[in-house]
């Protein structure tokens, strides 16, 4: 589904954030052109999905098509 929103244009970026309450754990979480965000989540499920690595979440970005992604790290 992603995917089909990135190719008709309905995401503009995709960020990387640290995942809330999980430390050394991330989210990948896309600005829609509306302003809205969305997040990628798991199969099957509505919870959000929570990357291990940035490779994880890196490799999500490129296959729904992103060519660059911004990574935010925490103030601590």
């Amino acid at each position: 589904m992603l995917r089909q929103m990135f190719q008709e244009g309905l995401l503009r970026t995709a960020t990387i954030v640290p995942a809330p309450m999980e430390s050394e754990r991330w989210m990948l979480v896309f600005e829609k052109a509306n302003g809205n965000q969305e997040r990628i989540s798991k199969a099957r499920t509505e919870n959000d999905k929570i990357y291990k690595r940035l490779n994880g979440a890196l490799s999500d970005a490129k296959e729904i098509g992103f060519r660059s992604v911004t990574v935010e790290f925490n103030d601590s």
